[in-house]
């Protein structure tokens, strides 16, 4: 998904000093006569999860490129790395979709020393997906015409995992208009490297990720708190008062564990289910306005799903 050059170029670079986020601050980036740096911000990956019989979660993602961007978006990741001390999924029943780009996803999963959780991947009409070298499951745009231009959404991005929902990040990578050199020298390459790390942009979404080895309920309880508190954080919960509600109805199922009363812990749970299905929006977006995002639904109502279903 790399571009080459081809045509000579006898011109001196223009060297900018950029404020860029992170570890790219003040870092300079080398732009030859014609190029801009395309800008790219305030993009969304909206997530809407779904649980087959199978014990199979469909992921499906719709991104959005604001129309104040000048920045097209060609590429787009998510990482699928599997989480230390965490089981090794089956992939059973996992399946991929047309225009998967199965050899070269198999030779990086053969090298790979990082490892992935298993997932099966679709893509949407012109764009590709396959598995990454960055450990992300990934798509890019075939044409200039499939890519996601100023003032767009394009849906059709899909993970099939048996991978638990968790806090992911996401990347996104605008196309950046090269001049064409004559040759594509070690020097060229690390200019280009540098250009699209700086214009990548990440964000958080939801995606698929390996539940503990070894499952105690007051740690797995513990974190359903923390994701809890994170969606908050997020913006995943949009009202204070939900937040506090939902926390308090997992504080006592904590008190009920820790006195060994899981019985009372499972009803407790159960009020914290309902609660969340009654006050989520479940699809990209919902009429009315819900204090919870789909992205809050996924990681509570599963998270406490799978909770709720292993106390006796």
């Amino acid at each position: 998904m790399r571009r080459s050059s081809h045509l000579f170029l006898t011109a001196f670079a223009i060297t900018l000093s950029l404020g860029l986020p992170g570890a790219l601050t003040s870092q300079e980036l080398k732009l030859l006569p014609g190029e801009v740096l395309p800008k790219l911000e305030n993009v969304e990956v909206k997530v809407n999860l779904s649980l087959d019989a199978s014990g199979i979660y469909k992921y499906a993602y719709k991104i959005t490129n604001p129309a104040s961007n000048t920045g097209e978006i060609w590429l787009a990741g998510i990482d699928i790395t599997k989480p230390a001390g965490s089981i090794d999924l089956t992939s059973e029943g996992i399946t991929n979709g047309p225009r998967f780009l199965r050899h070269s996803s198999e030779l990086i999963l053969s090298t790979i020393e990082v490892p992935l959780v298993s997932v099966g991947l679709f893509s949407p009409a012109n764009w590709t997906s396959g598995i990454t070298v960055r450990g992300t499951a990934g798509w890019g745009s075939s044409d200039a015409a499939s890519r996601i231009h100023p003032g767009q959404s394009l849906g059709g991005f899909e993970v099939i995992s048996r991978g638990l929902p968790g806090i992911r990040s996401a990347t996104l990578e605008p196309f950046f208009r090269q001049t064409p050199v004559d040759e594509a020298t070690p020097e060229n390459t690390e200019r280009l490297k540098a250009i699209e790390k700086a214009i990548e942009v990440t964000l958080k979404t939801v995606g698929p990720t390996a539940p503990p080895k070894d499952f105690v309920p007051i740690e797995f309880l513990n974190y359903l708190i923390t994701l809890l508190h994170d969606s908050r954080k997020l913006g995943w919960i949009k009202v204070e008062g939900i937040h506090k509600s939902l926390l308090a109805k997992l504080l006592e199922a904590k008190r009920a564990l820790e006195k060994g009363q899981s019985r009372i812990a499972k009803n407790t749970l159960n009020a914290f289910l309902n609660e969340v299905r009654a006050v989520s929006c479940q699809e990209f977006s919902c009429p009315g306005n819900k204090p919870l995002t789909s992205e809050a639904y996924a990681l509570l109502f599963f998270n406490g799903q799978f909770l709720w279903e292993r106390l006796s």
